[in-house]
């Protein structure tokens, strides 16, 4: 129960790295630089987190298909509750017009 991501009805099995909704993991940034004329290749690595796919598809899908953090950011932000209904007044004051 300790992982478990407090969602109603998530039917994920919160096992195979699911922690509370997070997928840990690990990445590498690889650089080229060229330095006295010699290229060398600089290995870093990160400590990070994925969505889970399972407790929420959509945060997951927003994660993997973003080109950069600043879009996932903005994506995210987005489909806040509060964000959701300014852009729908906004579209809706688009459509009306008074003559």
């Amino acid at each position: 129960m300790g992982n478990r991501c407090q969602r109603t009805n998530c039917y994920c099995t919160h096992t195979d790295g699911c922690e509370k909704g997070y997928i840990h993991i690990r990445y590498v940034d690889r650089k080229k630089i060229i330095r006295d004329g010699v290229v060398k290749e600089i290995e870093t690595w990160y400590d990070g987190v994925r969505f889970c796919p399972v407790c929420d598809p959509e945060r997951a899908h927003i994660q993997t298909t973003s080109t950069s953090s600043e879009e996932m950011g903005e994506r995210l932000r987005s489909r806040s509750a509060f964000k959701y209904s300014e852009n729908y007044e906004k579209s809706e004051a688009s459509k009306t017009r008074t003559l």
